[in-house]
């Protein structure tokens, strides 16, 4: 759809500079010649100079719609969007940041198979510069796309977003629930008690305390 745009923007004003006013809404040669001007500087422009711009303006404008909330049209982007995902990874010269924006707007519409192939990339290239806050996030993604299950990339992920930000209460909360897993209740416990008053909302405080008291029935029984 948008190459149509973009043909519409080149050929509209060229027929007008070419047409005859009396001959403007006929069938006639000059509508041929400014068709095949445009679609030329469309090849010429997509294959020589734009080093694959249209393309990736398209994808990009599939990425606002995927992004948005009609699921019916998200669904028809799908594809558009896992090609944009792809050419973003393979790109050397990508800037973290240009990943993260990307990864970080899909984790937050719960695409979480799409995000994880973001968050594994920028671990991959800068792992060592990535602050707890961002391993953090990526272990979270890599277990919601797992299926609300952990594995042992998940573990060593929140060892390392802990021990690099031993304050964050995301990584505190799921490093706790990882252990509860492991048959460790009593560090869940300290963990969430850690990650208490690093909570933004009372709500979210109150939901943890009803969890420990849960955790410490099943524990007394």
């Amino acid at each position: 759809m948008s190459y149509i745009y973009f043909f519409l923007i080149i050929f509209i004003p060229l027929y007008a500079v070419l047409a005859d006013k009396d001959n403007f809404f006929k069938f006639n040669i000059k509508i041929i010649i400014a068709g095949l001007v445009t679609v030329s500087s469309l090849l010429v422009y997509e294959n020589l100079l734009s080093n694959g711009s249209l393309e990736l303006a398209y994808q990009k404008q599939s990425l606002e719609i995927f992004l948005g909330e009609d699921q019916q049209e998200k669904e028809n982007e799908r594809e558009q969007v896992n090609n944009l995902i792809t050419q973003l990874v393979k790109k050397r010269d990508i800037e973290p940041g240009e990943l993260y924006i990307l990864a970080r707007q899909l984790k937050n519409i719960n695409e979480f198979m799409l995000s994880r192939d973001l968050y594994k990339e920028i671990y991959n290239r800068f792992g060592n510069d990535l602050d707890g806050e961002v391993v953090a996030e990526y272990a979270q993604v890599l277990f919601m796309s797992e299926g609300r299950k952990f594995n042992d990339s998940i573990y060593i992920l929140l060892e390392e977003a802990v021990k690099k930000n031993p304050n964050n209460p995301s990584a505190l909360t799921l490093k706790g629930l990882a252990e509860l897993e492991k048959s460790n209740p009593q560090l869940t416990i300290q963990l969430w008690n850690q990650a208490i008053p690093l909570l933004n909302s009372e709500k979210e405080k109150d939901d943890l305390r009803s969890l420990i008291e849960a955790v410490k029935k099943r524990k007394n029984q």
